[in-house]
Formats: C-alpha cells, sequence, structure tokens
C-alpha cells in the first residue's frame, strides 16, 4: 500500500472537529451543495491547504460539527484526497457515500473507502436429479472459496448489485427466490467491518468465469458447504436454502 493511501486510511473511524464553509444550499458556479462540505483545522491536504471534509448524516446547514470519519474519497487526478464524516456511531457504505458525494466527485476518478464495506452476492443453484447445487467460486487473489459478490456502485440496488456480480463474475444469468436474503458482518480491522448481503439465485446460462479474479469453481452440495465457507457464510447459505 502506498504511503499516501495509508496515510488517508489511518483516518477511518477517528474523531474530528470540522469547520463548514460551506453549507447545504451554498452555490457555487453551477453546483448547489446537498451536503455539508468544510474542512479539519491544522489539518493540511495534498494541496497544502487545510483537509476538506464532506459532513454525511446531517439534513440541515451547520457551521461546524464534531463526528467520526466513516470514509475517505481519494484522488487519482489530482491531489485532494477528502474525508467522509457522519454523527458518531452512524455507518455509511461506500456506495452510499458515493452517491452522496457524486454532486462533486464526478468530476475526478476517485476510489472511496468506508468504515463499513458492503457488498452483494448470489447464493447460485442448480436442480438436479441428485438434487440442489450451489456454486462456489475460488478467488484468485484471497485464495479462498465464497459466493459470487462484490461491492455496491452508487445508485444501485442490493438486489442489483447481486445479479451485475453473478454476471461479471460468471457469465450467468439469475432470478432471485422471494423473500430469501441474508446477511453476514464481520471485522477486518480494528476499525472497518464487512457486511455481505445475499440472495438465492436459481442460474441460468453458460458458465465463463472471470479470469481476472476467478481461479476455479466447484458445484457443491449443500451438506458440503463447510468444506468450502467460513462457518457463518456456510450457514447463511443453508438458511436460504431453506427457504426453497
Amino acid at each position: 500500500m502506498d504511503t499516501r493511501r495509508k496515510l488517508l486510511r489511518s483516518w477511518l473511524g477517528r474523531k474530528v472537529h470540522i469547520v463548514i464553509d460551506r453549507p447545504i444550499g451554498y452555490k457555487h458556479r453551477n453546483t448547489v451543495y446537498p451536503i455539508n462540505y468544510g474542512y479539519v483545522p491544522g489539518e493540511l491536504g495534498g494541496d497544502g491547504e487545510p483537509l476538506d471534509a464532506y459532513l454525511m448524516g446531517v439534513d440541515h446547514p451547520v457551521t461546524e460539527f464534531d463526528g467520526w470519519v466513516v470514509g475517505t474519497v481519494r484522488r487519482f487526478d489530482n491531489c485532494e484526497d477528502k474525508l467522509v464524516v457522519a454523527p458518531e456511531g452512524v455507518r455509511y457504505h461506500q456506495g452510499e457515500i458515493t452517491k452522496a458525494v457524486w454532486f462533486q466527485e464526478r468530476w475526478f476518478k476517485t476510489a472511496i473507502d468506508a468504515v463499513l464495506r458492503k457488498s452483494c452476492g448470489v447464493v447460485p443453484i442448480r436442480r438436479t436429479e441428485n438434487g440442489v447445487e450451489v456454486l462456489l467460486l475460488f478467488q484468485r487473489w484471497s485464495k479462498s472459496w465464497s459466493c459470487p459478490k462484490g461491492h455496491m456502485d452508487a445508485g444501485e440496488t442490493e438486489e442489483q448489485t447481486a445479479l451485475r456480480e453473478l454476471h461479471e463474475e460468471t457469465g450467468l444469468t439469475g432470478t432471485l427466490v422471494p423473500g430469501a436474503r441474508a446477511a453476514v458482518e464481520y471485522r477486518l480491522t480494528s476499525t472497518t467491518r464487512k457486511q455481505v448481503v445475499l440472495f438465492l439465485g436459481e442460474v441460468r446460462g453458460n458458465l465463463h468465469l472471470q479470469a481476472r479474479e476467478i481461479e476455479d469453481h466447484a458445484w457443491v452440495k449443500p451438506e458440503d458447504l463447510d468444506q468450502y465457507l467460513h462457518p457463518d457464510s456456510a450457514a447463511a447459505c443453508r438458511g436460504l436454502l431453506d427457504k426453497l
């Protein structure tokens, strides 16, 4: 991890005081600010000016605020990285942050990091003469088995993300089973957590694995899921299969 990214990530989960110089409704050229925007006094950003910060979770103009850093915005095409601040105890995942800051960040190439990293995916099933089988993927980089899943994009629903990731990683399309949704959450670091939302889906089409990320695949019987998945994930998958 490069020094700039490491420094920016070190802000996640920290308590900060920000001064708002562009409150909700502020007009700059053709842009009206839908959220409060300001800076952290005494902390310099990459441009040598005070470190900028977006404020989420406050729906009225304010002049200053004490909160915690729930996300960061890294700009690849200039040096002005940003913090994303919210009231203490409030969390936003990367898709929600992307949507909130889009009014300004759409002009830049950015990467959003967050205290809560949310992925959505499908537990893909097929029916055979020997019963139901579940498709699992072996991830090239983590060297672990999982269901097709990925991070939410701005404006997507959980279901849209799940079906998009299914198609991108396997080439398959699917029909989600109504009411079959499960969520698993676990700690990544001392300050960040991962939430995975899974839907049960009957799949169709020809399998075309995304070679860049997926190394292998297996069709697994429900009783064998524990041999491949973390116990919490295996339990969530079995709970979804019970809804068939």
